[in-house]
């Protein structure tokens, strides 16, 4: 058995002023605790890129009996020095991975060990992360393909499934709902007679780091053409821990009692010294200064250095030395300090400017990090800083006072490219100067500078307002689940769907929504939706915010609806419309008569934070074509507070897509909605199973106007 290691970021590495001692316990009744989590992975092949997304995704909480007393959401968040903690007893749990709910190779850890902490003891806890998910694989007896062809098995839960097509090998990762442990399976093909064969079973309480193998069996029977009897055989067992590849923290910076991610700010001889501590739980192979301010030690003959490679007592040190550089290396029993001090004579001597220093550290094993110690000296009162609270259409604006003033303080701001600018007033909190600004474009760029009377700072803040509009508005990220195309990469994290995952339980080929480059307003692609006769059933191309829970029989279940807070006025969309004419029996009924033109639809609805459940599943809007006089949408229902629609009734004009606009009239004006629903059909009365084969609408960026 083989483990990864994930050291918490310079376990039991020294404090930064001083090495780990009785001493440091300076309250009666604490101990410390260092900390060591590893990863078991079952697969032998980690990349280094896999590695760092653990680390950075490792999740820590460390509890007592009165709650939650540390939480840290990386690897990197852990601090560097070993964790003061009151006398008592803990526990230490541990997540990393990727919690998706069915996966090829997408997997979720956790660990958890209780453990004690004594006053003025360290406690060493090793927490071992295990993998907490149901695996799942397929083995074909030899000789298969003789009486079954085109065969795929899939296997999941209400939540998410996997399809392995053919001899599928793979191995497959679920995690299991809370209210159903149970792992569906289904074998589907087509016998060697031509008749189709499906094969359904469960896997009752399906257990976690456990692996279940479907072995599919059959015997060929002499007393039919083709005929064989299938029997599907499952073993279980843990899973095997194989991979040995340790995962190690990057070396961590921090500056001592000055935020190193900020710029440090000052007027001329007033700056001061400036340390920057480098903590690593292993080794430091190189430490690298990169600034033009090096270029003034002649020594060095650059503007770069690489502190570890010189001599202690070398020229290189010896120079830097007398510039008012140095450094120390303390080495501990679980890792290295490196202490890089700037003082005063040299921070001190420089004159009005903007200045940076690039820090690299790297440990033994590759890991790399650089932090930027930023200085500037300047004599004036007032020096911009990061905007923060940058929403969709509003910002807050900060500056630091560096001295005090009488002069009256604000800002100047304009989007980026403007000509003008425009001046908001200011108020001051300390050292803290913020203006809020509204009334912004949203996934706009924006530029600012502070003032203080008739003074102007010559930086030049920049932000980027968030995007209100939806994602992948575009339709130009489009993927594979299973047989279904998806409008996204990943489908765990997909904003829309469609019926696909339906209509291709008959076969790949009966999608209906597919990326199209025939008709396309901007990008690769548009969204092509073909109603088609699936069989015995019609079904509309379609496509919706939410997420296609499950198909019931010849049925599906829909969850509508995302998580959306703003009050658009209005919806933009570049289409192209061709209907086609119903034919009886394929889709008509009491909506769509034999002969009629088609018709497709777009419609937007804003809604309250009602929820309906399905599976354990909340949506805001539960969508069961089963059950037509309770279960489809309705524009009137009482969590509707506002909704706009287009009825496609004639085909486009023109050759290509033309943009269309659809009012949202708002029913409870002064309600801020919780959820969107959009949805676009190109058969108005799909969810009835009514409309025309070959209808087909296109649909390209979608726009939200305010």
């Amino acid at each position: 058995m083989k483990k990864i290691h994930l050291y918490m970021a310079g376990a039991a590495l020294m404090a930064l002023t001083a090495a780990c001692s009785e001493e440091q316990f300076n309250v009666d009744g604490e101990g410390q605790l260092v900390l060591r989590a590893s990863v078991n992975s079952d697969m032998t092949v980690v990349s280094r890129a896999t590695e760092d997304e653990l680390a950075e995704n490792c999740m820590v909480w460390i509890s007592s009996e009165k709650g939650l007393v540390r939480r840290y959401n990386s690897l990197s968040e852990v601090p560097s020095e070993p964790i003061d903690l009151v006398t008592g007893h803990y526990v230490a749990e541990a997540w990393t991975g990727d919690s998706v709910s069915a996966s090829f190779d997408k997997r979720w850890f956790k660990g958890r060990e209780e453990f004690d902490v004594a006053a003025g003891q360290t406690a060493q806890v090793d927490l071992v992360c295990r993998i907490a998910n149901v695996a799942a694989s397929v083995k074909y007896a030899e000789g298969l393909e003789e009486v079954l062809t085109d065969f795929t098995m899939t296997v999941g839960h209400d939540r998410g499934s996997l399809v392995f097509e053919g001899r599928d090998d793979r191995r497959g990762y679920f995690m299991m709902p809370s209210i159903d442990k149970n792992l569906a399976f289904e074998l589907r093909g087509t016998q060697i007679n031509g008749t189709e064969f499906v094969y359904n079973g469960v896997i009752e309480d399906a257990q976690p780091a456990t692996e279940y193998v479907l072995n599919v069996k059959f015997t060929q029977q002499t007393n039919a053409v083709g005929g064989a009897v299938f029997s599907i055989e499952i073993d279980e067992h843990t899973i095997d821990v194989e991979t040995n590849i340790e995962l190690i923290a990057a070396p961590k910076m921090e500056g001592y009692g000055f935020d190193l991610a900020s710029t440090v700010m000052g007027e001329p001889g007033a700056i001061g010294r400036r340390t920057v501590y480098i903590s690593t739980a292993s080794t430091l192979k190189t430490v690298e200064l990169r600034s033009d301010l090096l270029l003034g030690i002649t020594e060095l003959g650059g503007n770069d250095c690489e502190l570890l490679a010189m001599e202690p007592d070398g020229v290189g040190v010896n120079a830097l030395a007398n510039a008012g550089i140095n450094f120390k290396l303390t080495p501990s029993e679980a890792g290295e300090l490196f202490q890089l001090n700037f003082e005063e004579s040299f921070t001190n001597e420089l004159t009005e400017g903007d200045y940076t220093i690039d820090v690299t550290a790297t440990d033994i094993n590759g890991k790399a990090s650089t932090a930027v110690l930023a200085i500037t000296v300047s004599d004036a009162a007032v020096m911009t800083a990061p905007a923060t609270e940058v929403s969709y259409f509003s910002a807050t604006l900060h500056a630091n006072l560096v001295k005090e003033t009488e002069a009256a303080l604000g800002f100047n701001y304009r989007a980026a490219g403007a000509q003008e600018w425009n001046h908001v007033d200011a108020v001051a909190n300390g050292s803290d100067i913020t203006a809020e600004l509204t009334g912004l474009k949203d996934n706009a760029d924006y530029e600012y500078t502070v003032t203080a009377g008739a003074f102007t700072s010559a930086v030049i803040e920049k932000f980027t307002t968030l995007s209100a509009q939806l994602p992948n508005n575009s339709f130009e990220e489009w993927g594979m689940y299973g047989k279904s195309n998806i409008l996204g990469v990943d489908y765990s994290s997909v904003f829309w769907d469609s019926g696909n995952h339906g209509a291709t339980t008959l076969g790949a080929s009966y999608n209906l929504t597919t990326a199209s480059t025939t008709y396309v307003h901007s990008g690769n692609y548009s969204a092509r939706l073909e109603s088609k006769y699936i069989v015995i059933k019609f079904a509309a191309g379609n496509l919706f915010v939410g997420k296609y829970l499950k198909t019931n029989g010849t049925n599906g279940v829909l969850g509508w609806g995302r998580p959306f807070t703003l009050t658009p006025k209005a919806l933009k969309a570049w289409v192209k419309y061709e209907p086609a004419t119903a034919v009886n029996g394929k889709g008509t009924g009491s909506y769509i008569k034999a002969g009629d033109l088609d018709q497709g639809i777009m419609y937007v609805a804003l809604v309250d934070d009602t929820k309906s459940s399905y599976n354990g599943e909340e949506w805001p809007i539960i969508v069961d074509t089963s059950d037509q006089e309770n279960k489809l949408f309705k524009k009137d229902a009482d969590n509707v507070i506002a909704y706009g629609e287009h009825v496609f009734t004639e085909p486009t004009e023109g050759n290509n897509l033309i943009q269309i606009e659809i009012p949202i009239e708002y029913f409870k004006p002064g309600v801020t909605p919780s959820n969107i629903v959009l949805v676009a059909s190109a058969s108005r009365y799909g969810d009835y199973f009514q409309g025309a084969a070959g209808s087909v609408l296109y649909v390209d960026d979608i726009e939200l106007v305010y």
